[in-house]
């Protein structure tokens, strides 16, 4: 790995480290509000029409992960067909499977 993809890596990994940390203190933090409103509003109910909030955020993951896949077979792809042209090596484009996902799910037969 050269230097500056090193100092780049090193760097990113930081920014994992920091959003980790930060996790424990925001969740506390919310807890905490949440405990405060609890006392002061009034008992609500969630609409049973609607998906809970983490089958919501299950599923966005799952979007953005096939995306971000998509995104990298193309990136890989293009940059090994342009390698020769700066005298770059070219390394073989790695393909991804895509997860199937409801979007990219055949439809029932009828």
């Amino acid at each position: 790995m050269t230097e500056i993809l090193t100092a780049v890596t090193e760097a990113e990994a930081k920014v994992v480290d920091a959003v980790r940390d930060l996790q424990e203190p925001v969740v506390g933090y919310l807890q905490k509000g949440v405990d405060f409103a609890s006392e002061r509003l009034p008992a609500v109910t969630y609409p049973e029409n609607l998906p809970q909030p983490g089958e919501v955020i299950d599923s966005q993951y799952e979007f953005l992960t096939s995306l971000l896949a998509a995104q990298y077979d193309l990136i890989k792809a293009v940059t090994a067909t342009v390698a020769p042209l700066v005298g770059a090596k070219a390394t073989p484009a790695r393909v991804t499977k895509p997860k199937t996902t409801k979007a990219t799910k055949a439809p029932a037969a009828a």
